[in-house]
């Protein structure tokens, strides 16, 4: 006869396998830090807004999460960074960051163009 622990370890093993362990685990961090965020409304401290070039920065992470199909990373650290919901399209990304795709880079992230541009100019 199977035991709670038998049980729960099956459902655990289940969940794991569907991926749905670690959607269910960001989901309570986004929760967690939401809830956080809302415990901190009263506090006198104010952040700045971040700038235009931690925003890019921030939109630059979560493409590449968004790439790797970090989708539960992706999620907590949207949400921490106040990001939109919808990223922004990757071609005015790249276009506001001065960043030429070429074909073999079109279908990498932009931090994998950004990290080629620098060794080209370190080899230059």
């Amino acid at each position: 006869m199977a035991t709670e622990k038998d049980l729960i370890n099956a459902v655990r093993e289940s969940l794991k396998v569907d991926g749905e362990l670690g959607r269910i685990k960001a989901a309570m961090c986004t929760q967690v830090i939401k809830l956080l965020d809302n415990s901190n409304k009263g506090n006198t401290v104010k952040f700045p807004k971040p700038s235009q070039d931690i925003m890019l920065l921030n939109e630059l992470v979560r493409e590449y999460l968004d790439w790797m199909e970090y989708k539960y990373s992706s999620t907590v650290f949207t949400s921490e960074c106040n990001l939109s919901k919808q990223p922004p399209n990757k071609t005015l990304l790249a276009q506001s960051l001065g960043v030429q795709e070429s074909d073999n880079s079109k279908d990498l992230p932009l931090l994998c163009s950004i990290l080629e541009t620098v060794k080209n100019l370190k080899n230059t």
